[in-house]
């Protein structure tokens, strides 16, 4: 637990504590979350959070930094946080945006269909479920066994996978498409694109705002530290 607001130490390193696990240390403090938790973490979590101790700056900005605050969210998380964010991720099932197909304009139709139908041919068969597809004017109930089913899968994950799947879920605005990447079934790029579809649809229709393209750059870019940080954990 850090308990001054200003950088104390000169040298921050990764010390080894199991086979899998490491340890961050400021000098010859321990580093520890904000409930005193040990910060044990896979060597390249570890390495990115040694790079951003190593940094300037107060220790307020520093644990602002992502991967040390995505390491301190997950070491600090508690049963029924856990709990919460399981409940979330069933949610983003029940309505997930990929079985909302437009049923005009046709063009739109036909690139939504083309890249959300395989997606939903994958996720009935992991899941074992079945998804009602509708054309987004009105909400799509979907069988009540979808809910367990997807619940028993991702409460078999550890703490470091789950979050880092609920941030990519939040940034995908889709559960499934998050966990076809998570799989290795699509590329990053294929899930931002199935995540973007309307709005590139509108843009290509219409042409680009520019306030509107900053927030979406500003969007990709942490999509992609999401997808970055899901290789290391």
């Amino acid at each position: 637990m850090i308990i001054s607001k200003e950088k104390y130490w000169k040298n921050v390193r990764k010390e080894k504590c199991n086979n899998n696990s490491f340890l961050i240390y400021l000098d010859e403090i321990c580093l520890r979350s904000d409930q005193g938790n040990d910060i044990k973490l896979t060597e390249q979590l570890a390495d990115e959070v040694v790079r951003e101790w190593n940094a300037d700056g107060k220790i307020g900005t520093i644990k602002n930094n992502f991967y040390t605050k995505f390491s301190f969210s997950v070491i600090d998380i508690t049963n029924k946080e856990r709990k919460n964010v399981l409940s979330r991720l069933v949610d983003y099932g029940n309505c997930d945006p990929i079985c909302y197909i437009a049923d005009e304009p046709l063009k739109l139709h036909v690139k939504q269909t083309n890249l959300y139908d395989p997606l939903i041919s994958w996720a009935e068969k992991f899941f074992s479920i079945q998804l009602n597809k509708g054309p987004g004017l009105l909400f799509v109930k979907q069988p009540l066994v979808n809910s367990g089913n997807i619940y028993n899968y991702l409460e078999k994950l550890d703490n470091f996978h789950i979050t880092a799947i609920h941030e990519l879920t939040k940034s995908l605005g889709s559960l499934f498409t998050c966990l076809a990447l998570y799989k290795n079934i699509i590329s990053p790029e294929l899930a931002w694109e199935v995540a973007n579809v309307e709005d590139n649809f509108r843009i290509e229709a219409w042409g680009q705002v520019e306030e509107e393209t900053l927030i979406k750059n500003a969007n990709f870019d942490h999509f992609k530290e999401l997808v970055k940080l899901l290789k290391m954990i």
